[in-house]
């Protein structure tokens, strides 16, 4: 064999080794990945998965109904007490990216979830003490962003607030369903 088709075939086999261990680790960096339809709290898994993209606490539904709009993303952000606190995104279409919601869940179930709120940006929460801040931008033409809103729940208080002034907290129910 010919010093050309050794070389050759080293290649293709490297290459070959190479390709299945970058398909094994896709495979299996995906299997590992979190979703973010689901998180884990101290009373069982919280997911976004259930008809309708419903929430559900250990594959059932809640008592009271929670349902995104496209897909219902589920992300524990704090432990307050006794009391684990989601913040669910109800993802949008093209008119509307995101929507938020604030569920509280106890030993006992959840308690009723805020009313979805936002601008439609996206955007990531603060918290500090016993409230949850989230700034959304305001999108002026193409390129301007500038502040625009500032929602603020206190978890102590159950008030939710749109730059500093009082907005009803608790999720209007339709069909006996809070709707993002």
């Amino acid at each position: 064999m010919s010093h050309d088709q050794k070389g050759l075939r080293r290649s293709c086999f490297s290459i070959a080794a190479l390709s299945l261990l970058t398909v094994g680790g896709v495979a299996l960096t995906s299997a590992w990945a979190d979703s973010p339809r689901e998180d884990q709290t101290r009373y069982g898994l919280a997911s976004g998965t259930g008809p309708l993209n419903t929430l559900l606490i250990n594959g059932r539904p809640t008592t009271l109904g929670i349902a995104g709009n496209s897909a219902l993303f589920v992300r524990k952000i704090a432990e307050a007490g006794k009391t684990d606190v989601l913040l669910l995104t109800s993802v949008g279409g093209q008119a509307c990216d995101a929507q938020y919601a604030i569920v509280q869940v106890t030993p006992q179930g959840i308690k009723p979830p805020t009313t979805f709120f936002g601008n439609c940006a996206s955007a990531r929460p603060t918290i500090s003490g016993s409230r949850i801040t989230m700034t959304f931008p305001q999108i002026i033409g193409r390129y301007v962003v500038t502040p625009a809103e500032n929602d603020t729940y206190d978890l102590a208080t159950g008030t939710l607030t749109k730059n500093g002034k009082s907005i009803p907290a608790t999720c209007r129910l339709e069909n006996g369903i809070c709707q993002g």
